[in-house]
């Protein structure tokens, strides 16, 4: 088993899965954990990020930084993109709802009287 240089072990992606597989198949996280020597914490991680993104992103030994990559530019901007898009939408079906429930509204407004009143109210 490999270690870094401040001591703590790396697991190999096939380990991972593996430890992951027996838990998900009804094997107990505590006895899966202890039965390979590793922490539960550790174990349950992996198993959150197999349920939430599946294998793939059980990283292999040394696949991975633990610093995330700054975003590519032109994925922020689509990104922003679609979030303004989906928010013109729901305002859109917000002001169609508004203009129906006036419509509603007017319609059922009582007309003045011809003396320039405004009419009584129906009981």
């Amino acid at each position: 088993m490999k270690k870094t240089k401040n001591g703590k072990r790396l697991f190999s992606q096939q380990f991972k899965i593996s430890a992951v597989r027996r838990v998900l198949e009804g094997e107990k996280l505590g006895e899966v954990s202890r039965d390979l020597g590793i922490g539960y914490v550790l174990l349950w991680g992996w198993k959150k990020r197999v349920k939430e993104k599946g294998e793939d992103h059980l990283y292999n030994i040394g696949a991975r930084s633990g610093q995330k990559r700054k975003p590519d530019r032109d994925a922020v901007q689509h990104l922003r993109i679609t979030e303004l898009e989906q928010l013109v939408g729901r305002q859109q079906l917000e002001i169609g709802f508004l203009e129906r429930a006036l419509r509603q509204v007017e319609e059922q407004r009582q007309p003045k009287n011809g003396d320039g009143e405004a009419a009584s109210s129906k009981r």
